[in-house]
Parts: C-alpha cells; sequence; structure tokens
C-alpha cells in the first residue's frame, strides 16, 4: 500500500481556512452532544420516589486515618455510622476516565467544603460501581488513577440494605432510571435525601450547580434542604419491558458519552466527506454508483456500534476478572485515539490510498472475489467508522455496558434478551437519527457547495485530527477539558 505525502498543501490557505472552520464545527457538535448528554442524564435519572437512599454496607481499603474514620470493625464502611451528617457519595472504577475527573474536582474543593463544616459535617465516600475489579486493583495508582484521597471501597451487588431488610445493589437505585452508567457522583442531606446529582466528571455548568449544592447543604437552613429534595430513588423492576426499556435509556447515555463526544464531529465529518468523494466520482464518469439513502447508512454504522459491543462483551465474559485487572479498556480508548489522528493527518497530507480499500483488498483476495476497485464502499465504511465510534467511546461506555449485561444474565436468558434488544435498538435508532439528519441536510445544499468539495474532505481530516487530539487529553487529562468548559 503506497503513501503519497504532500506537504505542499500545509503551504495552502484553503487548509488553515478549513482547519478554523473545523474547529467551530467540532465545538459546537461536542457542546451539542455533551448538552444531550445532560439532558438526557437529567430525564432518565428524575424517575423514582424521593425518599431516603438505602443504606450502604462495603468492603474498604482500610487506611490508617482515612477509611477507619468511617469502618466498622469488620472493615466495611457502613453509612449507618454517619447518621447526621452530609455525604458526597462517588459511584467510581479505577478504568473510569470520567471517574477521574470527578474524583479531580472532588479533591480539589476537599479543603474548602471542610472551612464551611459547622454544625452538618461532611464525609465523602468513594464506592466502587464495576465489581469485576479487585479490592487490590481498586487501590493500586498508576498513569491514570490515583487511590482517592477520601474513603474508599468495593461495592457488591448486595451492598444496599433497604428498611425491610433485603439486600440490593446500589448502582440499580443510585445511577440515572437504574442504567448502572457511571460516574455518579450524588450529595446526600443530613437525612438521606438526594439533593444533587451529577453524571459526568466534565459539567457543562463547570460544576456550579453542584458545588453551589453543596454550600447550601452545609450551611442553608433545615427550609433551604428540604428545599431541594428533588431526586427521587431509583425502582428496580425486572419485567421485561422494564428491561427493554432500561437497555434503551442506556443506550443514549452511550451514544451522547463524555468520552463519544471528541468523536462524534470526525464521525460527521466523515460521513459528509465520503458523500462528496462519491459525487466527485459521479461527475468525472469513474462511477455510476449512487450513495445508499442515509437511513441506510446509518443502520450500517449501527451494526458496527453494536458488533464491536457485542465482541468486546463476549471478550469480557470469557476473560472474567481478568478483563479489568489488565486495564485493557484504556488501552483500546487510547490506540483509537492515536488512530484518528494519524489517519486524519495522512488524509490531509493527501494520502492516496485508503485504509477501508486495503482491507476490502485483503478480504477479497481471502474469499477468492476479483476486485481491483478502489472506490469508496459506503455501507462498508459506515459499518466500520460505527465499530470505531464505539471503540473510542470504550472507556465510558464499557463500564456502563458490561456491567448491565451482567447483571442481566442473572435474571435467565430472557431478561437477557430484552435488555440488549431495547439497547440495540436505542443505538440502531439514535445512528440512523444523526446519519439522515446529516445525509438529508447534506442533499439541501450539496448543489451550493459543489465547488468546495475539496474543503469538506479538509474538514472531514481535521474533524478527525482534532477527534484524536481531544480524546486522547481527555482519557490522560480530563480535568483539562473541564478547564477548557468552564472559561
Amino acid at each position: 500500500m503506497s503513501v503519497n505525502i504532500d506537504l505542499s498543501v500545509l503551504r495552502e490557505r484553503t487548509t488553515w481556512s478549513a482547519a478554523i472552520l473545523s474547529a467551530v464545527l467540532f465545538s459546537g457538535i461536542s457542546l451539542v452532544g455533551l448538552s444531550a448528554f445532560d439532558l438526557a442524564g437529567d430525564q432518565i435519572g428524575s424517575g423514582g420516589d424521593v425518599r431516603p437512599i438505602p443504606r450502604l454496607v462495603y468492603e474498604s481499603l482500610e487506611r490508617d486515618g482515612i477509611e477507619t474514620e468511617v469502618m466498622n470493625e469488620d472493615g466495611l464502611i457502613d453509612t449507618s455510622r454517619l447518621e447526621g451528617k452530609i455525604m458526597i457519595i462517588d459511584m467510581m472504577a479505577h478504568d473510569c476516565s470520567s471517574c477521574h475527573a470527578v474524583q479531580y474536582h472532588l479533591e480539589e474543593k476537599m479543603q474548602y467544603w471542610d472551612s464551611l463544616v459547622g454544625e452538618r459535617e461532611l464525609v465523602i465516600l468513594g464506592y466502587g460501581s464495576w465489581y469485576d475489579e479487585s479490592i487490590e486493583y481498586l487501590n493500586q495508582s498508576d498513569g491514570e488513577y490515583t487511590v482517592p484521597q477520601y474513603p474508599t471501597g468495593l461495592g457488591s451487588p448486595q451492598s444496599a440494605i433497604l428498611e425491610n431488610g433485603t439486600l440490593g445493589d446500589p448502582v440499580r437505585y443510585l445511577t440515572p432510571g437504574g442504567t448502572g452508567s457511571i460516574p455518579v457522583v450524588i450529595l446526600v442531606d443530613h437525612e438521606g435525601y438526594i439533593l444533587a446529582r451529577e453524571i459526568t466528571g466534565i459539567p457543562l455548568d463547570g460544576w456550579s450547580s453542584f458545588d453551589s449544592s453543596v454550600e447550601i447543604a452545609l450551611t442553608g437552613t433545615d427550609e433551604d434542604i428540604v428545599a431541594m429534595r428533588g431526586i427521587g430513588v431509583s425502582e428496580v423492576n425486572t419485567s421485561l419491558p422494564s428491561l427493554f426499556f432500561l437497555g434503551a435509556m442506556l443506550s443514549i447515555l452511550v451514544f451522547f458519552s463524555p468520552c463519544a463526544f471528541p468523536v462524534l464531529p470526525s464521525f460527521i465529518g466523515f460521513q459528509m466527506s465520503m458523500a462528496t468523494s462519491l459525487d466527485d466520482l459521479a461527475g468525472d464518469g469513474e462511477s455510476e454508483a449512487k450513495a445508499p439513502l442515509p437511513p441506510l447508512l446509518g443502520l450500517a454504522s449501527g451494526t458496527g456500534m453494536v458488533t464491536f459491543f457485542a465482541a468486546i462483551g463476549a471478550i469480557a465474559a470469557m476473560m472474567g476478572a481478568k478483563f479489568a485487572d489488565w486495564g485493557v479498556i484504556w488501552w483500546i480508548a487510547l490506540l483509537i485515539a492515536c488512530s484518528l489522528f494519524v489517519l486524519g493527518t495522512l488524509n490531509l497530507l493527501g494520502w492516496s490510498s485508503n485504509l477501508f480499500s486495503a482491507f476490502q483488498r485483503w478480504l477479497d483476495r481471502r474469499i477468492g472475489r476479483r476486485s481491483s476497485s478502489d472506490l469508496p464502499r459506503p455501507m462498508r465504511d459506515m459499518f466500520l467508522y460505527g465499530a470505531g465510534y464505539a471503540a473510542a467511546s470504550i472507556d465510558c461506555t464499557a463500564i456502563a455496558v458490561i456491567p448491565f449485561v451482567v447483571y442481566l444474565g442473572g435474571m435467565g436468558l430472557n431478561s437477557v434478551l430484552a435488555g440488549l434488544i431495547g439497547l440495540t435498538f436505542g443505538l440502531m435508532l439514535l445512528m440512523v437519527s444523526v446519519v439522515s439528519m446529516v445525509g438529508y441536510g447534506r442533499g439541501a445544499f450539496a448543489n451550493r457547495i459543489s465547488k468546495y468539495t475539496n474543503g469538506v474532505k479538509l474538514v472531514g481530516a481535521w474533524m478527525m485530527i482534532y477527534a484524536g487530539i481531544v480524546l486522547t487529553i481527555y482519557l490522560n487529562r480530563p480535568d483539562v477539558i473541564l478547564s477548557v468548559l468552564e472559561i
């Protein structure tokens, strides 16, 4: 496969004009994606009765001077020992970049919040929510993760103790709609009611809403606190329609997850660039093939996304705890981020050979099909990019999808099918909707921009470059992304 690099493109004004336009479009589409995630989380998390949270009892890290202040004689963190105190409960995991951003913020504000403590005391707790991770792994700092400075432990599906004495999974009661999507950080008042909740480490308001709620909880009147009690505790419903709906709700959070937001603009840019290439080939008489209808392209990319998750789920099911212990999720996401940057750069510099075409030629040789054409194959390309979209977002999405599958697995085959069909349906519907809006929207002004086809291709290349850069930063320093949003 030859690679023809044309560095002269870097001296052209159109290249840098496309870079500026791409930056504007990238920022706008990313903010729309994050806003959709926040809105979806608020709507999904608005259900449930407003009542005190269950008592939590779970294994602690048992560090002297940290967990010893809140754990019982068996080394377990027990929230019943904290009655009358304000609690911040951070539902987190070792392999969860958004969770690290939540942790950075809580640790940054700990000293200030301590200065506000008066009649009401504040305790911050970390609850390990991905049960495939071990207590040893949670207590192990590495390049991306440091053990929290506040009391932390590993939960289990029996860590919640309800008023009637039955045991349950806190993830099903305290995450939005019981989806199991993390991170989730909740503020609990001195009587056990939820006052505030954030479902991402990079909220668009820069944590101002959550932080102000903490201050009111510590210094406000009882009337002020009662007025803030508006977040319910989810009911766990295991009926098949409810599990289908739960899977569909989870698909919304998966599609617009903070890890996916850098890739969404790149995905849209790729679709437009591919359509432009087909138009050019048709105009030059090199091909009479027409691009498939946008809904069909959406189905192809949605199938790629679902296929990737199915493969990861199967690997996780076979590997068990080793899948978590090896920390492969973060590395997969980082590999995809670097790949986006490299492919975007090569396309910008006039990369004459196409990775997808090379893959197709290899596949043709393997199955004995003769094909020398390098023409775009839209359905194949959208399928592969859909799989890439899922792979790039895996650091956030796998932390919800895999526990969701494990949760369903304990209820039988019918429950697994109901939940996964709901998840698949939601992802397909969202992908078809986004691809159709881009496809039909582009068709409305395609004739007007026909003379700017090269610019559209450049925009697509820059989108991929930006996606690779932002995703890499997010995976390593999510606090940097938060600081940008706060500007």
